[in-house]
């Protein structure tokens, strides 16, 4: 669930700064994605956990609306569903971010092998580290084995991060910074996404934000995909996971021969198109409100 602050700037370090509106919403690296895919009018399923709290009734309810599978939605007793605290800057949509992950942490890699039989037949795995590395390297392995096309968003970024998990990731999709951390190499994302490569990962994706994002595929140049122009910016948060969410859905246009800089540019479109409104979730269109864009 996230919680959000809306003020004009972000405080500075011991400062306390009013803010101008207050509001929740539905949010998780995890879940956000799986809903801007199932809004475009793919078939989603969500393995994850909530807490037995208010919030996670609230939110399988609303999984459910969005015409999500959640039989791998489980509840977990005695602990809160993950919150992310938001701070939003009015001046220029950007935002602030703390996460507590609560009933996240609680996912094992048995609640995966559970469903397998739902990753059989799926035609694309996305996960996201938000959840316990183990988790997610036995979600990757279980789509490699089935042969589904696996996606990697690697956010929250980790300088700890198993090179088997790159390993088995078909397609990662990072920003700058997380390129940095994961890496090991400070530098722009020529340096640092050289790097990636040597570790083995096939495809690369780093999100450039308003700039759009850069393509690296096997044996091939770096292809920058530029973005379109937002007139105006209201809130950044949750771009990134709905680009991510865009971008699984257009692969599904095409599975075994994916045209990739089309698959990118479309989502960049698309991920540009939420930053328009306040949000996470509340921002993703609906699939008849974008038909232009797919």
């Amino acid at each position: 669930m996230d919680l959000v602050t809306i003020s004009d700037r972000f405080p500075k370090g011991g400062e306390t700064v009013f803010g101008s509106e207050f509001f929740t919403g539905f949010g998780g690296k995890g879940a956000n994605p799986c809903v801007m895919a199932a809004r475009l009018g793919a078939q989603a399923s969500l393995v994850g956990k909530v807490g037995d709290d208010e919030h996670g009734r609230v939110y399988k309810q609303h999984l459910e609306a969005e015409g999500v599978d959640i039989r791998w939605v489980l509840t977990e007793k005695n602990v809160t569903t993950g919150i992310a605290t938001i701070q939003v800057e009015s001046s220029t949509g950007e935002n602030k971010i703390v996460i507590v992950p609560g009933a996240n942490n609680l996912l094992t890699p048995q609640d995966v092998f559970d469903a397998e039989e739902t990753i059989k037949g799926c035609s694309v795995l996305s996960t996201v580290l938000e959840i316990k590395p183990e988790v997610v390297l036995t979600a990757l392995k279980l789509g490699q084995k089935h042969g589904v096309r696996t996606v990697l968003n690697a956010a929250p970024a980790r300088a700890d991060l198993a090179p088997e998990i790159l390993e088995n990731t078909d397609i990662l999709v990072l920003n700058q910074t997380e390129a940095e951390i994961i890496s090991g190499i400070t530098g722009k994302w020529q340096v640092t996404t050289a790097k990636l490569k040597e570790i083995g990962c096939k495809n690369i994706i780093v999100t450039l934000g308003s700039e759009g994002a850069v393509l690296l595929q096997e044996k091939r140049d770096p292809l920058l995909i530029p973005a379109p122009k937002v007139d105006e910016v209201v809130d950044t948060t949750g771009a990134g996971d709905a680009f991510v969410g865009s971008l699984v859905y257009f692969l599904l246009q095409n599975i075994y021969n994916p045209d990739l800089p089309e698959v990118v540019r479309k989502a960049c479109a698309l991920a540009s198109f939420t930053v328009g409104k306040k949000g996470t979730q509340s921002s993703y269109p609906h699939r008849d409100l974008v038909t232009h864009l797919l």
